[in-house]
């Protein structure tokens, strides 16, 4: 254990400014996993990272934070550095809380980098593969409560997860394998159904290569967002927000906009769509199916709690940004390269290292870009390895089980949001995900005194959402990601620790002039007086 002014943050020398009296403590815990000098799927075992406030300003809470991709972040073991997430967890750590953040079992890649799951002989890493799916979670916690034991004699009162991304899922594992563990769950944007939608992140590349050759180009895919946007960004206000808050109703079709598609001859101009392209765009919109055709957005534009027949997943939604934007981290589903995390586990999920793009690097394994050789149909299909993905991995780090029983019994509280404009992960996962609990506990009256979920308009992967607006958001549009967390972080120890239960998150930012806006709990959404500034939230509008 070190004062934590002596730790470096992430690629300097320069000591992190701290408030309080607290100190660091990096733990790794075994096995891990050897096979061979720098390779990455040799790990130490799990790392963590934990701010340790002093016994007077400790307040008695234990802040569990989760990480993102595969995780994989080398500074959480390096006793000279700082990693990204430790670096937010020192918010928390200044107010007082215990914390803890972790590798999640290895130092390879930094998060969208799946080369740790492959031994040199291209073999599956399974040991590391289940520290990062679910072991590595118990194992913060139960260091959490060692610590606190040890240094302030005393556990834990009230024990709290927030995590985006992957940390979402994490929180929603948590609650499903380890009821115990925590009181409250912050759940953002989760990766949950990971054997399903992993895969599906693929899917406009295997629509763009099979469908035209090439990809879409940027300026055409940020026309036709844009198009959809104006189409259908009125439904909340009745004027243009920028922004889809109402999913379910938009069914903007940009085979049938005439004003979009293109004369034959300005096919390569991105001032507008050839029809083929637009025809892609729907099927990237809808999502994968089990035969590669399109689907009519007039009958079925693809966001419905449940899954029709031959629909594979949810595909990312109109109004999300496609292309790869500095927006959002360089990533989009549709991006000139493929989102790396994609393409990394249909390698995975299929025990093929050459399925990968050629950024999959482990021992001789080579990686082929063989994904691009994937139809819609025969042994070498996308739904072949969707299938086997669901066949491998279900169990391990699908995180869509709707058995929280235990969870309830024990008086645990989530709250679970996710952005509309979420372009990394589709949001209709988290749709369905808390449709089937509401059915397994039968209906939302019988859950939402325990566990509630939010849509978030406009926003997308933690961040700012399409069109590079700045929708309102908790705590002011200034937040993403863990800031986002930390605004609700109150919220969710007011509903665990006196039982109130928010009624709605309130939003803000700074050039809203237009009334104060919030999250509704769903199914209820946001609705607009006669006045249009009076907002309030309501079901079956």
């Amino acid at each position: 254990m070190r004062p934590a002014t002596d730790v470096g943050a992430t690629g300097t020398a320069a000591a992190i400014p701290v408030t309080r009296d607290m100190c660091l403590l990096k733990i790794t815990i075994g096995p891990g996993a050897n096979n061979g000098p720098n390779e990455p799927s040799t790990s130490r075992g799990i790392g963590l990272e934990v701010w340790v406030p002093s016994p007077a300003d400790w307040n008695q809470r234990y802040l569990g934070v989760g990480e993102g991709g595969y995780a994989g972040l080398p500074d959480v073991q390096d006793t000279n550095a700082l990693s990204v997430i430790g670096q937010s967890a020192l918010r928390a750590g200044e107010d007082g809380f215990l914390t803890v953040n972790s590798d999640d079992g290895h130092s390879a890649g930094g998060g969208s980098d799946g080369s740790f799951a492959f031994r040199p002989n291209g073999k599956l890493n399974w040991p590391l593969l289940e520290d990062w799916a679910y072991r590595s979670l118990h194992m913060m916690v139960l260091a959490a409560h060692d610590i606190a034991r040890n240094f302030y004699g005393r556990e834990p009162k009230f024990s709290y997860w927030s995590g985006g991304s992957t940390g979402g899922r994490e929180g929603l594992m948590l609650a499903q394998r380890y009821p115990h563990d925590y009181n409250g769950i912050i759940s953002a944007y989760p990766a949950i159904n990971w054997p399903s939608f992993v895969p599906s992140i693929m899917w406009p590349q295997v629509v763009m290569n099979r469908d035209l050759g090439h990809p879409i180009s940027p300026g055409k895919l940020e026309l036709v967002t844009q198009r959809a946007i104006a189409a259908c960004d009125t439904f909340i206000a009745g004027r243009h927000d920028g922004y889809i808050s109402d999913l379910a109703s938009c069914h903007y079709d940009p085979v049938g906009d005439t004003g979009l598609l293109c004369p034959e001859s300005k096919g390569g101009s991105d001032s507008c769509l050839t029809k083929g392209e637009a025809v892609a765009v729907d099927k990237i919109w809808y999502g994968p199916t089990i035969d590669g055709k399109a689907i009519s957005p007039g009958s079925d534009n693809g966001f419905e709690p449940s899954l029709s027949l031959g629909h594979l997943w949810y595909g990312y939604n109109r109004g999300v940004v496609l292309y790869n934007s500095p927006l959002t981290y360089g990533v989009g589903p549709a991006g000139v390269t493929p989102f790396t995390i994609g393409a990394h586990w249909l390698a995975i999920a299929a025990g093929d290292p050459a399925l990968a793009d050629r950024s999959l690097k482990s021992g001789s394994v080579l990686a082929r870009d063989g994904w691009k050789t994937l139809g819609y149909s025969g042994d070498k299909s996308f739904s072949s390895v969707f299938i086997r993905s669901l066949q491998q991995f279900g169990s391990m780090n699908g995180t869509d089980s709707v058995d929280l029983r235990e969870f309830y019994k024990a008086g645990g509280k989530i709250i679970h949001w996710h952005g509309l404009a979420d372009n990394q992960i589709p949001v209709g996962g988290s749709v369905n995900y808390y449709e089937r609990v509401a059915d397994a506990f039968g209906g939302f009256d019988n859950i939402q005194g325990w566990y509630r979920f939010f849509l978030a308009p406009g926003l997308g992967h933690g961040r700012t959402g399409a069109a590079g607006l700045h929708p309102p958001v908790p705590g002011g549009n200034a937040n993403d990601g863990f800031g986002i967390n930390y605004a609700i972080l109150p919220a969710l120890e007011r509903w665990t620790e006196a039982g109130v239960a928010p009624a709605v998150i309130h939003v803000s930012r700074k050039d809203d002039a237009e009334g104060e806006r919030f999250w509704c709990p769903y199914p209820a959404q946001l609705t607009v007086g006669g006045a249009k500034t009076a907002f309030t939230c309501s079901v079956g509008r």
